[in-house]
């Protein structure tokens, strides 16, 4: 093989590819770059390669490559070095300025020339484009929102307009008492003048008298609400009762009720000189709230009849006097109190007419002193609802005239302004949902409707403007939950753009990997032709110089590309749902197991605990026995009322007793039941839980927690269905079927004596052991899908969804806890996670490395020491002959798993027992051993002035202690230091 044959074949035995004549590539931007070429590659300059034995060799890849442009970098022409003389004379001033050291004018000149950039952009004081875009995000949605809320609120009917005025309605009933107005008097007919005068229409010579009499007393006017201008019936007296009423009208100024009871246009306009209309048209919902000022009658308008009689009063034309007047022409009625306004003097007809016939003429001075008095002698014909309650059409006209002469300031809000606060409250609710987490903008929209609906009835108590309801909360609603609404579009949008971004940053990869192929191949054909090469291996020491530093480059490219890929992963996976879906298993009798687990309320895919399921469901329908075992949380209750479920006594009662709950003084009481008068305290007779469970099933929860007493008084019953009631004679038969659980290891019991044997054959028909959660990763993930679903219903929050490093976090950890752990978990992230998708920091699960746990093959280890203790029952002296340490060697051991453990566990001592012992019936002693240590550490820092005197003073004194357990040792000082403070 020649010398071209020898440089053109690899170490592979491939053939690599050839070094064109202009040169070889190197990584360098895609812009550019000629079609079909491959992206971020350039050529390096023929000249460092020319004149080198083999540089004429010619590949496929190199042939297609173009030529170099004429020039210093052309064919034949040398390419200067960057720093060289002749590279700087070529340059531009301005980059031969940017090259210098320290010299950042011309840079910072282009920077301030281009607006755009972002850092100029911020120097400048412009407002970020994202800002602008939710402001206007948010003002659109406040111009819709206001929109419609406002067209619900004009078309919404009788309901829409009693919520619009519900607050002004009760703040009329239960408004604080209003001052006296003692220019106003009303002289009403009442239950006993009718009595007196009949309760029909009186005579009119009657109220000729009255009006003449009120004249005389001084009375400044006098209001009738009696039409002047109609004749009287001939039952009223006729036109001599007429004249004497028009008679007594010119003794005193008198406002009467204008002729008709409704509005009329004409040519005929009423020739009363001083009248008044008592028209009050109600709104939507029925109620009347204002009345119109003034109405035209005839060729002139006529004034309501409270504004004529105050008129009349005060002194200027009822056309002058000043109020608000709402879009249809009304003012606002001030009622104050029910049938008749409080703060004013109300007296019984019968009364002045009982005054004037004794000729009492102070008294009748007294009344009408310079005052407005109305007198109401009509019967009432029609009632009108207010907000107040039903009253006449002339009692609607005193609360006005009192209102007036009171100078009320009640004035409803113009529909500028309504729009105005509608659209300024939905703007706000928008865009703080739009700049802010969706549970902050919510929190802060109901703040800002709660802060509106409590300045309603202030700002009626206080300036008298009645704001309106239903527009702006309507409009702070709907801007709410438009706002939701875009944020949930923004975050699919996001969502969206990061895959397109992985996509392309993918693409990136495979590009800058491609490059770095060639340039490999480049590096390889270079070498090959330095190594035959003799008189140009400097050139071409600098060609792979080069070449090295083009390669470094383009790896550092693709290194970076990889880590920002993986960030890209990542942050998808915390965004990404992970889709939790139970799927059929591939054996369809596992699928139907599966299927009958679920109806019996058992979610598992593991097949070792579908085989527990498949011999209960067999064992059920016989009366044997069963004894379920596994940790705590497991749903051995589940598997016993499946058991319950499937066998012939399923109509029966089931029965589940906690026999670790029992007091011992009340064990035969509870099982058996007692007779009336048995003890003290029974005072009638109880049926125990084994009668109730007569011909069901008992489930016997616990029962390896049983005392010796009480396992021979159970195995009695066990053995003969036969038992006595405390305090009975005579024993009581049963038929159940007896199902237990434990989570202790019964067999260790019966060897260690601490339970019966006898009692363990019996209870032992049919031994079912369920695997804990640990033992079974695929069913974390089923279990975690359905209790993340019932705790979202629960919280009315549907939708939320685990992430897929959520599942990962969830496969990985141990559950010692079990499904009661995993609920408690999930359950807990439900409620405080921010968004719908669970992240892993959402569940807050301690960190792995931080757990104890027994490694295999760590002999002389925390976890060997803590296996030897748990197995002698922490008795120090036998762990440690059996380690062949010292018992002071173990103790130091055991402070130190003990101090982890207390750190671990947040200070809680019982919690940090329990991890260290691994067995209930150990944890009690394993506490009284920490709270000793724990306290003996605090009593030893105690007279320190400081943390880090402390730290030193233990690091002398508990000098035997393992360097690994000094930092959690280090850490229950410093929180020693700080809880005082804190």
């Amino acid at each position: 093989m020649d010398a071209r044959g020898r440089a053109g074949r690899g170490a592979g035995g491939r053939e690599p590819r050839a070094i064109a004549p202009g040169g070889v590539r190197a990584l360098t931007p895609d812009a550019g770059r000629a079609p079909g070429r491959r992206a971020g590659v350039r050529r390096v300059p023929r000249a460092t390669l020319e004149g080198l034995p083999g540089a004429d060799a010619r590949g496929r890849r190199a042939a297609g490559r173009r030529a170099p442009a004429p020039g210093p970098h052309g064919r034949g022409g040398r390419h200067p070095h960057p720093g060289s003389r002749r590279a700087q004379r070529a340059r531009p001033a301005h980059s031969r300025d940017a090259l210098r050291p320290g010299n950042r004018r011309p840079a910072a000149r282009a920077r301030r020339a281009n607006p755009r950039l972002p850092q100029e952009r911020r120097r400048r004081g412009a407002l970020a484009p994202a800002s602008l875009k939710t402001l206007g995000r948010a003002a659109l949605l406040a111009v819709g929102a206001t929109l419609i809320a406002a067209a619900v609120s004009l078309v919404g009917g009788a309901s829409v307009t009693a919520l619009d005025w519900s607050v002004y309605d009760r703040w009329l009933r239960s408004r604080a008492p209003v001052a006296d107005t003692p220019r106003l008097v009303i002289v009403a007919r009442d239950p006993s003048s009718e009595a007196r005068f009949g309760a029909g229409a009186w005579d009119r010579t009657m109220l000729a008298r009255v009006v003449a009499a009120l004249g005389r007393g001084g009375a400044a006017v006098v209001g009738l609400d009696v039409p002047l201008g109609t004749p009287s019936a001939p039952g009223r007296g006729g036109a001599a009762s007429d004249a004497l009423l028009a008679q007594a009208a010119q003794t005193v100024d008198v406002v009467a009720v204008v002729s008709s009871a409704t509005p009329r246009v004409g040519p005929a306009a009423p020739r009363e000189p001083n009248v008044g209309h008592t028209v009050a048209e109600p709104d939507a919902d029925g109620i009347v709230r204002a009345v119109p000022p003034s109405l035209p009658f005839g060729a002139r308008p006529v004034p309501a009849f409270g504004l004529a009689l105050v008129s009349a009063l005060t002194g200027p034309a009822a056309g002058d006097l000043r109020m608000a007047v709402d879009a249809r022409g009304r003012t606002l009625v001030d009622f104050a109190g029910g049938a008749w306004p409080r703060g004013v003097q109300v007296v019984p007809f019968l009364e002045v007419w009982s005054a004037i016939e004794q000729g009492h003429a102070d008294r009748i001075q007294t009344l009408a002193n310079e005052n407005a008095v109305l007198v109401v002698a009509e019967p009432t014909r029609a009632t009108l609802r207010t907000p107040v309650g039903e009253m006449s059409p002339i009692a609607v006209q005193a609360h006005f005239a009192r209102g007036l002469l009171a100078g009320s300031r009640l004035r409803e809000a113009s529909p500028v302004a309504t729009a105005g606060v509608a659209l300024a409250l939905a703007a706000l609710a928008a865009w703080v949902l739009s700049a802010t987490r969706w549970w902050v903008g919510l929190a802060g929209a109901v703040v800002l409707a709660g802060a509106y609906a409590a300045a309603l009835p202030m700002a009626l108590a206080t300036t008298g403007l009645v704001l309106p309801v239903v527009t702006p909360l309507g409009a702070t609603a709907l801007a709410a939950l438009g706002g939701l609404v875009a944020g949930q579009l923004a975050s699919g949008a996001r969502i969206r753009r990061l895959e397109d971004e992985n996509a392309r940053v993918r693409e990136t990869l495979v590009r800058n990997e491609s490059a770095v192929e060639s340039l490999e191949e480049d590096l390889d054909a270079a070498r090959a032709v330095v190594a035959r090469s003799t008189g140009a291996e400097r050139d071409l020491g600098r060609a792979a110089d080069l070449l090295r530093e083009q390669l470094a480059e383009a790896r550092r490219q693709e290194e970076a590309t990889r880590q920002r890929l993986d960030t890209l992963e990542r942050e998808l996976s915390g965004l990404r749902a992970a889709d939790a879906r139970p799927s059929e298993l591939g054996d369809a009798g596992q699928e139907a197991l599966r299927r009958a687990c679920e109806e019996a309320g058992i979610v598992t895919r593991d097949p070792a605990v579908l085989a527990v399921f498949h011999d209960l469901s067999r064992a059920a329908r016989s009366p044997l026995p069963i004894l379920i075992v596994g940790e705590p949380g497991t749903g051995k209750e589940l598997f016993a009322r499946a058991a319950h479920r499937l066998s012939p006594r399923a109509a029966q009662p089931f029965v589940a007793v906690n026999m670790a709950a029992i007091p011992p003084e009340l064990f035969e009481s509870e099982l058996f039941g007692h007779v009336k008068g048995a003890f003290t305290g029974a005072v009638a007779e109880r049926r125990g839980y084994f009668e109730q469970a007569d011909r069901g099933t008992i489930f016997l929860d616990e029962i390896g927690e049983l005392r010796a007493d009480q396992q021979s008084k159970l195995l009695r019953v066990l053995q003969e269905k036969v038992f006595h009631r405390v305090g009975a004679t005579r024993p009581t038969g049963v038929d159940v079927r007896v199902v237990a659980a434990s989570n202790r290891d019964l067999e260790r019991g019966v060897a260690e004596g601490w339970f019966r044997e006898d009692l363990w054959f019996r209870l032992k028909g049919l031994v079912l052991r369920l695997s804990p959660l640990r033992a079974r990763p695929d069913d974390v993930v089923v279990l975690a899908s359905r209790i993340v679903g019932e705790a979202a219903a629960e919280l009315g929050r549907p939708g939320v969804t685990l992430s897929e490093d959520a599942v990962v976090a969830l496969r990985a950890h141990a559950w010692p806890g079990n499904v009661r752990e995993l609920q408690n978990c999930l359950r807990q992230a439900v409620a405080l996670a921010d968004g719908p998708v669970l992240k892993r920091e959402d569940l807050r699960l301690p960190e792995p490395e931080r757990r104890l746990a027994i490694e295999p093959g760590d002999e002389t280890g925390d976890a060997a020491v803590l296996a030897c203790l748990r197995r002698h029952g922490f008795d120090m002296q036998t762990s440690a002959r059996e380690l062949g340490w010292d018992r002071s060697t173990v103790t130091q051991r055991l402070k130190g798993l003990g101090f982890r453990a207390l750190v671990d566990a947040d200070g809680d001592r019982a919690r940090a027992a329990r991890e260290l012992a691994g067995d209930p019936v150990l944890a009690r002693a394993v506490e009284l051993k920490l709270r000793e240590y724990h306290e003996h550490l605090l009593r030893s820092v105690a007279g320190f002035e400081t943390a880090e005197a402390a730290v030193a003073a233990c690091r002398r004194r508990f000098k035997n202690l393992p360097e690994r357990h000094f930092r959690s040792l280090e850490f229950l000082v410093r929180q020693s230091f700080q809880r005082p403070s804190s």
